[in-house]
């Protein structure tokens, strides 16, 4: 008879269970690996969706500007960096400025009201040796002009700026409104070359030559007496801007030459046209305006203080694209000049100018030298040589200070930029992942290791 005991029963001598119970240690490890996740995952969408804060910004005045800056260069966490400036800034602090922009630093800055003021220096074609300043500022701006021995003048810009003609610029010109100064270097001499008169002898051509060479030019002529045949003054060179400064033509003594004087316009040379030369069909493409018909002189106005009145004229009318009126009678052009090719030409409406000079009050002479003085040198070509001799130094020049300030950081604002500029979020750190992957594997392992999937 076989016994119950010997197979097993369920008294205690039968041993330990076949299965573990469900509860004990592992189910709540599985548990705690899983809240691991979700607390990670919870974690990564909240980082994913909260707004990134701002950076904080780095400001600084004037004063104490250049100071700060190598420590804002220095320091990683500067993103955002104000600048209060009391006026244009040094080549110095504006390049740093722009080099932190270029680095990644939202940069701006905050100014008073600068006025945009730009100086350029450039020398007339006069033997009397005389030099233009320029000087560029919104129309009605008081701008006052000087060199390094002090100041030269003061003027109020027009809708063009304000022009300053004078003898000499020592050293640096210097433009200044308001706040803010530009300084430009004094140009070198101009070369300048003979010049060629074609007329026909006569009062104007003798007194035309004759003013420009009290003013200094070596003129050389070529003064038609007859047909065929001429009276020259100088070996009349061939039409080259190497040879030449300008060519007068005053009369119908330029009709041989007019394919010459074209071709040697075109290539940077000067033309001065008097009323007869400007109305030869051959001359006439080159005029800036056409002529009107003659107007009568005003009667006694030659001795009057306004000679010039006096004088036979010929208004402008019809401008050409491009041309510019540089002297008006009675609302109307008298002088107008334009480009044709790499050359300038210069058109005067007077004629027989001789007469200023002649029946003028007293000071004629050197005025009608003056005015023609004046026309040359708006139409020669005079290179200039540069200066051998040391100028200012490169960091004391700036012609333009507030067009280069604009060009590196832009327009002043008065606070820094807010919302718009935000701190990148950093990278995610390097374990987040491998611990949200071990974190599974291990939970996964676990609930294998106990039967379950």
């Amino acid at each position: 008879m076989r016994s119950r005991d010997s197979h097993g029963g369920t008294g205690a001598s039968g041993g330990a269970p076949a299965a573990s119970a469900p509860g004990g240690a592992r189910p709540a490890v599985e548990w705690a690996l899983r809240a691991l996740v979700l607390v990670v995952l919870a974690w990564l969408l909240w980082r994913a969706t909260r707004p990134p804060a701002p950076p904080p910004a780095v400001r600084a005045t004037a004063p104490a500007l250049r100071e700060r800056l190598p420590a804002w260069t220095r320091a990683p966490e500067v993103r955002v960096a104000h600048a209060e400036l009391a006026g244009v800034p040094s080549d110095t602090v504006r390049d740093w400025l722009a080099a932190l922009a270029h680095a990644g630093v939202r940069v701006s800055y905050g100014a008073p009201a600068l006025a945009p003021v730009a100086v350029a220096v450039e020398p007339v074609a006069d033997p009397a040796g005389r030099v233009r300043l320029l000087a560029a500022a919104p129309g009605g701006t008081a701008v006052v002009l000087g060199d390094a021995l002090g100041v030269l003048d003061s003027v109020r810009a027009g809708p063009a700026g304000a022009t300053l003609a004078t003898r000499t610029v020592a050293g640096v010109a210097r433009a200044a409104a308001g706040n803010v100064a530009a300084r430009g270097a004094a140009p070198g001499a101009p070369l300048l070359r003979p010049v060629l008169v074609l007329g026909t002898a006569g009062w104007e051509s003798k007194f035309t030559i004759a003013a420009l060479e009290e003013r200094g030019w070596t003129v050389l002529a070529r003064l038609a007496v007859a047909p065929d045949v001429a009276v020259t003054q100088g070996a009349p060179p061939a039409l080259d801007t190497a040879r030449l400064a300008a060519v007068v033509a005053l009369d119908s003594a330029a009709r041989p030459y007019a394919a010459r004087i074209a071709r040697y316009v075109r290539q940077g040379g000067g033309l001065v046209l008097a009323p007869p030369a400007a109305a030869l069909p051959e001359l006439a493409a080159l005029a800036p305006a056409r002529l009107d018909a003659p107007v009568t002189p005003h009667a006694d106005a030659l001795a009057g203080p306004d000679p010039r009145a006096g004088v036979p004229r010929r208004p402008l009318f019809a401008l050409r694209d491009g041309a510019v009126a540089i002297e008006e009678r009675d609302g109307r052009p008298a002088v107008a000049a334009w480009r044709v090719g790499a050359g300038r030409v210069v058109l005067s409406g007077y004629d027989e100018t001789w007469r200023w000079r002649m029946a003028g009050p007293d000071g004629a002479p050197a005025a009608h030298r003056a005015w023609w003085a004046g026309l040359l040198a708006a139409a020669a070509y005079a290179p200039v040589v540069p200066d051998s001799g040391a100028g200012a130094p490169a960091a004391a020049l700036d012609d333009a200070p507030v067009a280069r300030l604009l060009d590196a950081l832009g327009a002043p604002s008065s606070a820094p930029p807010a919302a718009a500029a935000r701190e990148p979020r950093p990278a995610l750190p390097w374990w987040v992942f491998p611990l949200v992957v071990l974190a599974l594997l291990a939970e996964w392992a676990s609930r294998r290791a106990r039967g379950r999937r």
